[in-house]
């Protein structure tokens, strides 16, 4: 065989061998870390958090009578 094939040869299986790996890089980890327990746990915790519909907002009861300060006069002195 000479170089040229053995070339082009190398360079389709690199090319293979990236693109085969690119949805694993993709969804940010290695396979193993993907089905550890842990990781399928939590998936699990935050899918159901998103289903959960979420808390209503908090609405304050109003006060009793609400009276306005009496407002002090100024007093103004001459010198």
């Amino acid at each position: 065989m000479s170089n040229r094939p053995r070339l082009i040869l190398a360079a389709a299986a690199a090319l293979a061998i990236v693109m085969a790996s690119e949805p694993v890089l993709a969804r940010g980890g290695a396979a193993n870390l993907m089905n550890s327990p842990g990781y399928q746990r939590r998936l699990q915790e935050s899918r159901q958090q998103l289903a959960a519909p979420p808390p209503a907002p908090f609405v304050a009861e109003p006060r009793g009578d609400h009276r306005p300060k009496a407002k002090r006069h100024r007093h103004h002195h001459a010198r």
